[in-house]
């Protein structure tokens, strides 16, 4: 494969943990996207509702500057957890400040039970264009190690699109 990040938020450990699995069966960057420091954190109670609420208004939070440049990539895979049927606002930020520095997209989420198909069509008006594959996972697979087929069979996906693209040739493969 060629260059590929994959870049996700994460509030207690599942969206990392498969954006790990990803990027290590892809050979990708791996990058968090991290908050700004405010008065309410994402831990605990306060940064269950902080969270909750910013999904649901579509806030957009200020995050820290990306260590990665989107532009320098082939192709950048969106990790995002379902807050209340919506992207956490922390990949929304993300989005709105790096969209037009994607040249292809690929999404997945981790969720406690339903909401990702939202979620997957909000990401793709975010961004502008349709994702090369998606991947939606719920806590219990992470937590009990299930991920692991529907993370090779994502990666495939992703391997598939990339050749596709390349015996398109240069012009139509964007």
């Amino acid at each position: 494969m060629s260059r590929v990040l994959v870049v996700y938020f994460s509030r207690t450990g599942h969206t990392e943990t498969v954006a790990r699995h990803i990027a290590t069966q892809c050979g990708a960057d791996l990058e968090a996207i991290e908050d700004t420091p405010g008065l309410i954190g994402r831990a605990g109670l306060l940064g269950y509702v902080r969270s909750s609420l910013e999904a649901l208004l579509g806030v957009e939070p200020p995050i820290r500057r990306a260590h990665a440049t989107p532009k320098d990539y082939d192709l950048v895979i969106v990790g995002t957890p379902v807050w209340f049927w919506n992207m956490s606002s922390p990949v929304r930020s993300y989005l709105v400040r790096h969209r037009a520095e994607i040249q292809k997209v690929a999404f997945f989420c981790t969720l406690g039970g339903s909401g990702q198909d939202k979620v997957m069509a909000d990401l793709r008006q975010l961004c502008r264009k349709p994702p090369v594959a998606t991947l939606s996972l719920t806590t219990q697979q992470v937590e009990a190690n299930q991920d692991a087929q529907a993370v090779s069979k994502f990666v495939s996906e992703l391997r598939h699109a990339r050749a596709v693209a390349h015996m398109r040739g240069p012009a139509l493969a964007s």
